[in-house]
């Protein structure tokens, strides 16, 4: 059997820094998703020269690269947050229990404990 030893307040501090940074993931997805973009809009095309621009723009094997690889790790950047999610709640719910646990113990040995003697006790250790 595993022996569970953590510090609740360790563990909470942990859970809000992570918590903070796991936060930020919109704001780095919104960057990604930007920069994905700008590199897409700045690829070159494969229009040839002195040729009018399709409607709706052109673009060329990179920007069409980049697109696939945008769409190929999508799901993979839709389950970092709620991975990281479910990962707080459970250390969060984990930690409530082993308190619990732990208040559980004091409150049985305290009750075990504030019980009068019984007559066995009563009769001292035996010689």
């Amino acid at each position: 059997m595993s022996k569970w030893d953590i510090q609740p307040g360790a563990v909470h501090g942990v859970l809000n820094k992570t918590a903070e940074s796991g936060g930020k993931f919109e704001e780095e997805f919104k960057a990604y998703t930007e920069g994905l973009m700008h590199s897409s809009t700045h690829a070159g095309t494969m229009v040839l020269g002195g040729s009018a621009q399709p409607e709706g723009g052109a673009f060329g094997p990179v920007t069409q690269a980049l697109q696939e690889f945008q769409k190929a790790t999508e799901n993979d950047l839709k389950f970092l947050p709620v991975r990281t999610g479910k990962s707080l709640t459970g250390a969060r719910l984990a930690t409530q229990e082993y308190i619990k646990g732990d208040l559980e113990m004091a409150k049985n040995k305290q009750e075990e404990y504030s019980k009068a003697p019984t007559p066995e006790e009563m009769k001292g250790p035996k010689k």
